[in-house]
């Protein structure tokens, strides 16, 4: 493997926005390998990945984009090593001691091989992983090219790809990031559903319904896709609420406990607006089931938002969910509220009624907005080269 896209990027691209390390020696290589070796008789399953070996020997770690992402390396001169990313017992993770982690994003996300070479992404604060790649190479490609669009010819960040406050990314700019992504690593879930989150603000909801879809084949252990495309069949209405029910159905299976019961909650919801009585009952049983005190908290959730005067849409999904598990049950089709929010401030807080109470384990909460953001230089380690993590 010779990383030809890699290179040819790297040669193109302003000086300081991708700053990869020497070569490793190939006795750096070897010790990491014997750390692993060692640490697999102990019970894990962790291997260097081929394409990743391959990579250190060209280049010991690199720094992507002013630290939006640094991948790690094995010598002295790397500007992570990789074995200072593991650290199990501090994750949420509980598969964490089998995977390899290699790389860190701005905001504490990591990446990590699991024991065929995919790459995972990690969100800090939570037990919340995506399929990022199939491979290193092309998760490599996938992410140049999702963070270079961001920059202009001068290495700055481009002024036309942000929204007015400068934090986030504009919805055209952000489907944009996602196609070149694919385009290179075409298996990443993580991709698939951001790239559904860009067409739901762009208000294009069959679409976004369809990459969500592409998203849960690809990870299909993952529960959010699954909530995420149901909110979307839900918004398109009457015609799409079984489809709506049934995705919110298949995240609560995934998952536990407050969480479980929030989104079966979300499927009587949906079999609400599907005219599905027998439908109605079963969820708000299954909901009740995963967690005895879900109506409380619902109701908490509703009082929390009604003092929350800058956000409307919160108190509508709370109510809306509260009715969904309480009011009576009618014999033909709900009239349900339509809940706003499909711009981007909206899908930044679109998981607020299905993210359990503060208080519950953090297992189940989602931590990480799905509206992309400005990307942030990290803080604590020298940096190099000309800085773009910010406007001047």
């Amino acid at each position: 493997m010779f990383f030809d896209r890699f290179r040819e990027v790297l040669s193109r691209l302003p000086a300081g926005l991708i700053r990869p390390g020497p070569p490793a020696d190939q006795t750096a290589i070897a010790a990491a390998e014997t750390r692993l070796g060692a640490e697999e008789k102990a019970g894990t399953k962790l291997k260097l990945p081929p394409a990743f070996a391959a990579f250190l020997r060209s280049f010991d770690g690199v720094d992507l984009f002013h630290e939006a992402v640094v991948v790690a390396g094995v010598g002295p001169a790397a500007a992570r090593r990789l074995h200072e990313l593991r650290d199990p017992e501090a994750s949420d993770h509980a598969e964490m001691k089998n995977l390899l982690v290699f790389a860190e994003a701005v905001g504490g996300d990591r990446f990590a091989f699991d024991g065929d070479g995919r790459v995972l992404r990690l969100r800090a604060g939570s037990d919340e992983r995506w399929r990022s790649g199939g491979d290193f190479e092309r998760w490599l490609d996938g992410t140049i090219a999702h963070h270079r669009i961001l920059y202009g010819p001068d290495g700055e960040f481009s002024p036309d790809a942000f929204e007015p406050d400068g934090a986030e990314v504009v919805p055209v700019i952000a489907l944009r990031q996602t196609e070149r992504a694919l385009r290179a690593c075409d298996d990443s879930a993580e991709w698939q559903h951001e790239q559904g989150v860009a067409l739901r603000r762009l208000g294009r909801l069959a679409e976004a319904k369809d990459a969500f879809a592409r998203a849960a084949a690809l990870d299909p252990e993952n529960p959010w896709p699954r909530f995420d495309g149901g909110r979307v069949a839900l918004e398109l209405g009457p015609a799409t609420a079984r489809e709506a029910r049934l995705g919110f159905s298949e995240a609560a299976r995934l998952e536990k406990g407050e969480a479980a019961a929030r989104f079966w909650v979300w499927a009587a919801r949906a079999a609400l607006l599907g005219a599905e009585p027998d439908q109605v009952r079963v969820c708000r049983a299954a909901a009740v089931a995963a967690e005895p005190d879900v109506a409380s908290s619902l109701r908490r959730a509703r009082d929390a938002a009604q003092d929350d005067e800058d956000d409307p849409d919160a108190l509508a999904e709370a109510e809306a969910l509260v009715a969904a598990l309480e009011d009576d049950i009618p014999t033909g089709r709900a009239r349900l509220p339509v809940l706003s929010g499909s711009g981007a401030a909206g899908d930044q807080k679109r998981a607020v009624s299905a993210r359990p109470a503060e208080s519950r384990t953090k297992s189940a909460r989602r931590t990480q907005p799905p509206v992309p953001r400005r990307p942030r230089p990290a803080t604590g380690r020298p940096r190099a080269g000309p800085r773009s993590g910010s406007r001047r």
